[in-house]
């Protein structure tokens, strides 16, 4: 049997430090007779798209989940992506379809269900008031039956729109008592079932990792005393104890695949308004008088901060696709089109840059024979950005979408990503420019956005390296970690179950390192795309700004 579990945004970094502390000895044991793996993740270094290069073995512009949401075409808007919008088969369609039994718990990027598995429990992000029974288990009946025998299914998450005095005691009790929840219901599974292959997603270590780096790491330019210190220890030691009963359910026979799609670290203070740096240096304007664009940000604010929480589905429900229009207006609130030339989403996990660009933007400006001149442009404007504070560069290279990205779906990346600095070791946080309202480029956080909810910056960021442990019996050892990719070990979780990887694959197995296996032709899924009704795009949006993926 094979168990995959994935521990999100868990980062040698931090387990290093616990295993030395004498804090993981399931990891440590484990480790003794298996290969550490250095995970690379995808660009950007975030849930949706990494997860599912794990789960089809290809990049994000090949499978078509590049990131939360994807431009829809010929507009400004956005539009929030589901699994259905993947155009590659899973691994764990591959397995089942090869006579494997397959469970699948808790992965993000998974709703609707494939309806392939045994079982399948989506994650986080599945809008649950509005899918009970309609995709969001396989088989339908399942989840009626969990909530029944258990109380829930532990693939909430815990509330992070508002953080307030108390939150974060209260937030770390709820993060363990999830974790051992959802271990407990597989580890039930995994007795009473004989599963092949099973696989189980844990947030916890990215939630903890987002909101409570401030109090784990002095050296923080947030760092705060009012909270846990030993918080992110403790969901780390609480992950080990699960990988221990999930082992024993297990049998005590299974081979191991523990992963992370990314890594963390610590965020700096210092933020960066993207379309204020546009806007200083000629590339954007904003509009004289943004009242449309501070509607909307009005209304978002609303919806998020002052209306409760279980009004929120019902009110964008009322009408289709406000969620995604609400966050589409808000994110380009303000800017004079007919003036810009460039401008930024302004992510707060991925700084990158899009041409307003005539024929593919509405109101674009810049024609496709002066797209190299604007381009030059724009790197040499954000090569030339100092930080105020230490006089530095932020940018450090600029590069081009087909310098990264080569597939059918790399068009729904922007056309510019930037690697920055990491002044004293912390990354740089992001921040709206709000219709052209915020004044500077880079500053500091102020006293009231450091609390990490919605609006706001939190003290942990995500890293490009993520983490991995393989413990099999045709695993060659060594006592380097083995750098690898999330493809890599899509390709090797195959091997594990005696099958060959897929076509679309471009990973190479971790049990024949150093054979490479070149990129094939595609394979498309045929599964119709099904776009969220209202009700579930709102409670998806809502998730994904509350973890702090939304700006």
């Amino acid at each position: 049997m094979l168990l995959v579990v994935g521990w999100d945004g868990a980062a040698w970094e931090l387990a290093d430090r616990f295993l030395a502390a004498g804090c993981m000895p399931t990891l440590s044991r484990l480790m003794a007779g298996g290969q550490a793996l250095e995970v690379d993740s995808t660009l950007p270094p975030v849930t949706f798209p990494a997860w599912t290069s794990f789960m089809t073995g290809a990049s994000p512009a090949r499978h078509g989940i590049t990131d939360f949401t994807a431009r829809r075409a010929g507009t400004y808007g956005v539009r929030f992506l589901n699994s259905t919008h993947r155009r590659l088969p899973t691994i764990w369609r591959a397995m089942a379809a090869a006579g494997r039994r397959v469970g699948v718990y808790a992965m993000p990027a998974t709703y609707p269900a494939e309806g392939v598995c045994e079982v399948e429990v989506c994650g986080f992000d599945t809008p649950l008031g509005a899918s009970m029974g309609r995709g969001f288990c396989h088989p339908p009946q399942l989840a009626g039956a969990i909530t029944a025998r258990y109380g829930g299914l532990a693939v909430e998450g815990v509330p992070q729109g508002r953080i307030e005095p108390g939150w974060h005691d209260d937030a770390l009790g709820r993060l363990i008592g999830s974790i051992r929840l959802r271990t407990r219901i597989v580890a039930d599974l995994l007795r009473e079932g004989a599963f092949d292959v099973f696989a189980v997603h844990f947030m916890e270590s990215d939630t903890v990792a987002h909101h409570f780096w401030q109090f784990h790491d002095g050296s923080s330019p947030v760092h705060s005393d009012d909270g846990p210190a030993s918080a992110i220890q403790d969901i780390y030691r609480e992950l080990d104890r699960s990988l221990a009963e999930l082992l024993a359910a297990s049998g005590g026979e299974a081979a191991l695949l523990l992963l992370s799609d990314h890594g963390n670290g610590g965020a700096s203070d210092r933020v960066i308004a993207w379309n204020r740096v546009l806007a200083d240096a000629g590339l954007l304007a904003f509009l004289p008088a943004a009242a449309g664009s501070r509607l909307a940000r009005s209304l978002k604010h609303a919806a998020m901060m002052a209306v409760p929480v279980s009004w929120q589905a019902p009110l964008f429900g009322a009408l289709p696709g406000l969620a995604a229009r609400v966050e589409s207006a808000s994110r380009f609130a303000g800017i004079d089109w007919g003036r810009t030339r460039a401008y930024s989403e302004e992510l707060p996990y991925q700084a990158a840059v899009w041409l307003n660009l005539a024929g593919r933007e509405p109101q674009g400006i810049v024609a496709g024979d002066d797209a190299e001149v604007v381009i030059r442009q724009i790197s040499a404007a954000l090569l030339a950005l100092r930080d105020p504070f230490d006089g530095q560069g932020v940018v450090t290279r600029v590069l081009r979408r087909e310098q990264v990205a080569e597939g059918p779906y790399a068009h729904q990346i922007p056309d510019l990503l930037l690697e920055l600095r990491q002044p004293q070791g912390y990354s740089y946080g992001a921040i709206s420019s709000k219709a052209g309202t915020e004044t500077a480029s880079v500053r500091r956080l102020r006293p009231h956005e450091r609390s990490g909810a919605k609006g706001s910056a939190t003290s942990g960021m995500h890293r490009m390296t993520g983490m991995g442990l393989l413990c099999a019996q045709d695993v060659p050892m060594r006592t380097q970690r083995v750098r690898c990719t999330l493809q890599d070990c899509a390709v090797t979780a195959l091997a594990l179950t005696g099958l060959s990887p897929s076509p679309q694959m471009e990973g190479r197995s971790l049990l024949d390192f150093p054979g490479v296996l070149t990129a094939s032709p595609l394979t498309p899924t045929l599964t119709p795309v099904q776009e969220y009704s209202a009700e579930q795009e709102r409670e998806v949006e809502q998730r994904l700004r509350a973890l702090g993926y939304l700006p």
